[in-house]
């Protein structure tokens, strides 16, 4: 019997679940790390046991939700989102900048493109996402090897020519203002329908809702919206690819070109201006107020006087001339955005106020309201509308004639300048931007959403 209990007890024995193999609770759980973001994840864990690394930048801190970047807002590439630096921020100088109505881009040194601002609702600042952004964010790609080399901003879209004479564009297409044959808005990079058999564009400024270049040939490409007649073209159609205007005039080409809301101004060859779209205000500056669907010539400058820059607002046109004086026309009610001492509309050029003792203009910009030029010493004169702070003195007081902003900063001075909506930013001497005004949007690019009425650095 003793022995036939044993034999009984030894089959039992071989019945009983090994543990950790098998049984009624199934097989053991492989503990571990199961976060494939985690430096020390394990394909092989079934469970995880809470060990996981989100030290991806090995400084000794356990950061679960870590996220790497730069972390200095006075860089090119800050990362609002990073938590743990990870040694990437640039320092690159910018050398063209545009504004558009709520978002500012600038091309750096290297060609790159970055932009902020603006909700970022249909792409416009062209990074990829419709993420708002509050400091200067690279662009995506511009293409293989592509670099930027001039810069414009619309409404909500902005395009680049591009270092071949190509043409890229980003963000709202509503009325095919990205030029690329479609309605599709855009939050990268996305070239240009051709601009004619061997065609390259020199110059190109956006409006609203529409594009136009200066081609290589010096004649005018535009496309966009054309309700008003500001694609030049004859017509009032809107074309989602790029579109010759019709004739500058027998033998001129366009040496400049500058965009409004809605309506379109060039300098011609001979120094002269002519104008095309929406002229209810008289921004035209042809003794009317009648719209015109192809180039038409102001009204004249003044003896002996040509135009050498020209830039247009919402309603309002203005224009450098060759003595450095300044004239502008368009509305200028109620805000004084022609700087002439009143609120008058004009709808033929009329000179500004005095910008300082012996003191010209050598570049300007408008916003919607407001008018800003950079003197021949590096300082910056605004007037117009001032509510979000946008001429930069200080102050949100309107002016009606040429005002200094505060300083730029301790001997900086300007070389550059832009004007959005409602704010202003200017490259520095030392490559370093400057702005200031309305800034709901973050389009100050100085990571806050604070308005300022003193240039502000970014």
């Amino acid at each position: 019997m003793k022995k036939v209990n044993a034999m009984i007890f030894t089959l039992m024995m071989l019945t009983v679940p090994l543990a950790g193999c098998t049984g009624d609770d199934g097989p053991v759980d492989v503990l571990g790390c199961t976060n494939t973001d985690a430096n020390n994840y394990n394909e092989n864990v079934t469970k995880d046991d809470g060990s996981c690394d989100f030290d991806l930048d090995d400084d000794g801190v356990l950061d679960v939700d870590e996220i790497l970047g730069c972390m200095d807002s006075t860089a090119n590439n800050y990362n609002l989102d990073a938590t743990d630096e990870d040694g990437s921020c640039t320092y690159r100088p910018a050398v063209a900048i545009d504004t558009g109505g709520y978002h500012t881009c600038a091309i750096l040194d290297d060609g790159s493109v970055s932009c902020w601002g603006g909700s970022n609702y249909y792409g416009q600042l062209g990074d990829g996402t419709n993420t708002n952004r509050i400091t200067p964010t690279q662009t995506s790609s511009l293409g293989a090897d592509r670099t930027a080399v001039a810069i414009t901003a619309g409404s909500v879209h902005t395009c680049a020519i591009l270092d071949d004479g190509s043409v890229s564009c980003w963000g709202r297409n509503s009325n095919g203002q990205l030029g690329d044959g479609t309605y599709t808005n855009r939050n990268t990079s996305a070239q240009t329908s051709s601009l004619g058999t061997d065609r390259t564009a020199v110059a190109i400024t956006a409006g609203k809702y529409h594009t136009c270049a200066i081609l290589d040939d010096g004649s005018v490409s535009c496309w966009g919206d054309n309700g008003d007649g500001q694609l030049g073209d004859g017509t009032t159609t809107e074309r989602n690819t790029p579109t010759q205007t019709s004739s500058l005039g027998t033998g001129r080409t366009a040496v400049a070109i500058t965009a409004g809301s809605d309506h379109t101004c060039a300098i011609l060859d001979d120094g002269s201006v002519s104008c095309w779209g929406m002229n209810n205000y008289g921004q035209l500056g042809d003794g009317t107020d009648t719209d015109r669907n192809t180039p038409t010539q102001t009204s004249s400058l003044g003896t002996d006087r040509t135009a050498v820059a020209i830039t247009a607002g919402y309603l309002h046109t203005c224009a450098i001339l060759d003595d450095g004086s300044v004239s502008c026309w368009g509305r200028n009610y109620p805000y004084g955005q022609l700087g002439d001492g009143t609120t008058t509309d004009r709808n033929t050029p009329t000179q500004t106020s005095s910008l300082g003792t012996d003191r010209t203009a050598v570049s300007i910009t408008t916003g919607n309201y407001h008018t800003c030029a950079l003197l021949d010493d590096g300082s910056v004169s605004c007037w117009g509308s001032n509510e979000g702070g946008q001429l930069g003195d200080g102050t949100t007081t309107d002016r009606n004639t040429s005002t200094q902003t505060s300083s730029l900063g301790t001997d900086r001075t300007a070389v550059a300048i832009t004007a959005g909506h409602a704010h202003t930013c200017a490259i520095l001497d030392d490559g370093s931007v400057s702005c200031w005004g309305d800034n709901e949007y973050g389009q100050l690019g100085d990571g806050t959403t604070t308005n300022r009425n003193t240039p502000t650095a970014i």
